[in-house]
């Protein structure tokens, strides 16, 4: 591992070393070459500590029959690398953005007045800061829930660094984010977890840990290769691909994905076979140690990558698309919502993923399963995801059917076994209170300028509404508690629906004056807009849902008592 760690080291500086040129045209190059040469060797030594701690924590919460304390150990101690290489990133970062030497900007003073100036290195803190979580949480971890909350921990780790490097600016930077985003996170786990299947390699639960692994390996080459290469298309034009050092390391990136590719074909079809058969691991231990070496040198060479400017090109790109990542062809009519599209590449192939996942698995009822998938699909791709960020009544529109009408049509098409039940309260004013938290708080407006938080904005109002709509619509809950969470909601509603239309100051102003749109002179309007829909549109489901669960007991009554007659 260190040896690996050592030549992914030296790859990113050697191609460094290559490209150096590229740098100092563009200006990004540091005075020094601590700074230059630096920051690529701390950025690799945080990816492979990421990797590790990704891991060990998928090994004991998802590949082990029984969750072990060793993996979430060792995945605890790899955290404490990671936020250490984070920090030691801040500085190295500073240099390179000001073109400054390192020794200057490691007085103490000048370091603390610069780390919160530039977005970078507020990632990179927010990242030290997630690895010291899990370090000190791991010694305490002791069930599966807890280890797999952390799992979750450290793959949002991931976000800040993705949210804050090339993809982040220029057109198309929403895809270019998510696509940099899912490729992480399939890395890590793919990564990390053959690093945990060859330390594991002597374990009596070998067999079911490499089985398991196996069927997802897959999936997260997969996830990697369509990744990467809209990431590259969004980067770099074809005919740049051979002409400028960024397109020489695409490709050089692509083909050691191709290799691995190769040897996970190979490893599956011998090394795993091996264990599954006989229980041995010397096949996968051949195999596995190149595909982990070659792994490590993909860290360097992306590490490489993320230092390299892509080729600049010189038309001049529209102030929505800065902001927006795209453009708006005109003002958002019925054909345009109903016909500009633009998919959404996380929740977009989530909703594709859950309804697929549906077909081939029973006790889901498949027309208000695929509805409720459908949903999703029109509120984050359709016209309406679209210009949800540039107006916003649609957005409303687009949280309104996340939060409430896609949450009851897939809770009411999933099987009962299946529902996650909250406690009522707790269920009841995470539903409530999103609303008020994301749009009165500053969070909407920070989601404007950031496509990973207004996805994960979605995330959360599809997740809290379905797990409100569990509790609403749960049989072991009594029926005076489930109306009085529905009352509850739908007063919540109703308030923050009013709170929009008396509210004088708009929401998100800054952000949506910048846009310059021609066709939306009265952003007060958008807003008022946005309440009446939001009494309109957001009540009615709710009050339907009252009265079905004011309705259905009564029934239930009537039917005992014609039984009993």
């Amino acid at each position: 591992m260190g040896l690996g760690t050592l030549i992914a080291c030296l790859v990113a500086v050697g191609l460094l070393s290559v490209t150096g040129n590229d740098f100092a045209v563009a200006g990004l190059r540091g005075t020094d070459l601590y700074a230059s040469y630096g920051l690529p060797v701390v950025r690799v030594l945080a990816e492979v500590a990421a990797v590790v701690c990704v891991g060990g924590l998928l090994f004991s919460a998802f590949l082990l029959p029984e969750p072990e304390r060793v993996p979430v150990r060792i995945a605890g101690w790899a955290a404490g690398v990671w936020a250490v290489a984070a920090l030691l990133s801040v500085p190295f970062t500073l240099a390179d953005v000001y073109a400054r030497p390192l020794g200057y900007i490691l007085e103490w003073d000048r370091l603390l007045e610069l780390a919160f100036a530039v977005e970078p290195t507020r990632a990179w803190m927010l990242t030290a800061l997630i690895g010291a979580v899990i370090m000190a949480s791991s010694r305490r971890v002791t069930s599966r829930a807890a280890t797999r909350a952390l799992l979750g921990l450290a793959l949002l780790g991931l976000v800040p660094v993705a949210s804050s490097g090339h993809s982040s600016s220029g057109g198309d930077h929403d895809w270019a984010t998510a696509s940099l985003l899912t490729h992480l996170v399939a890395a890590a786990l793919w990564v990390g977890g053959l690093l945990a299947i060859l330390a594991y390699r002597t374990g009596e639960h070998l067999t079911a840990a490499v089985t398991r692994f196996s069927a997802s390996a897959l999936w997260c080459w997969i996830a990697l290769a369509a990744s990467g290469v809209i990431n590259a298309l969004v980067r770099v034009k074809p005919e740049n691909l051979f002409t400028t050092s960024y397109g020489f390391l695409v490709v050089a990136k692509v083909v050691a994905l191709g290799l691995l590719g190769v040897f996970g074909f190979f490893q599956r079809r011998t090394g795993v076979a091996e264990v599954v058969r006989t229980g041995t691991s010397r096949a996968l231990l051949r195999l596995g140690a190149v595909e982990v070496l070659l792994m490590l040198m993909t860290i360097g060479l992306a590490a490489a990558l993320a230092r390299t400017p892509p080729p600049e090109h010189v038309a001049i790109v529209p102030t929505v698309e800065l902001r927006l990542g795209y453009v708006l062809s005109g003002p958002p009519d019925v054909p345009a919502l109903l016909t500009d599209w633009r998919f959404d590449l996380l929740l977009g192939t989530g909703a594709i993923v859950l309804a697929v996942s549906a077909l081939r698995h029973r006790g889901f009822r498949l027309p208000l399963w695929l509805a409720g998938c459908a949903g999703i699909l029109l509120a984050t791709s359709s016209g309406i995801g679209r210009y949800a960020p540039a107006v916003f009544s649609l957005h409303v529109v687009s949280t309104l059917v996340l939060a409430i009408l896609s949450p009851i049509l897939l809770v009411l098409g999933m099987p009962r076994d299946r529902r996650v039940l909250l406690h009522p309260v707790v269920a009841t004013v995470l539903f409530s209170s999103s609303f008020y938290l994301v749009y009165l708080t500053g969070v909407f407006e920070w989601s404007l300028d950031q496509p990973v938080v207004r996805t994960g904005i979605h995330l959360w109002f599809l997740l809290t509404g379905c797990a409100f709509f569990c509790s609403a619509f749960a049989s072991e809950i009594s029926p005076a508690v489930r109306r009085l969470m529905v009352l509850a909601a739908l007063a919540t509603q109703a308030v923050f629906g009013v709170a929009l239309l008396l509210r004088d100051s708009v929401i998100g102003e800054s952000f949506h004056r910048s846009l310059r749109l021609p066709w939306i002179a009265d952003l007060a309007a958008s807003q008022h807009l946005g309440g009446a829909i939001v009494i309109g549109f957001g009540v009615v489901p709710l009050l339907i849902t009252g009265l079905v669960l004011l309705v259905t007991p009564q029934r239930a009554r009537e039917r005992e008592l014609t039984a009993s007659r």
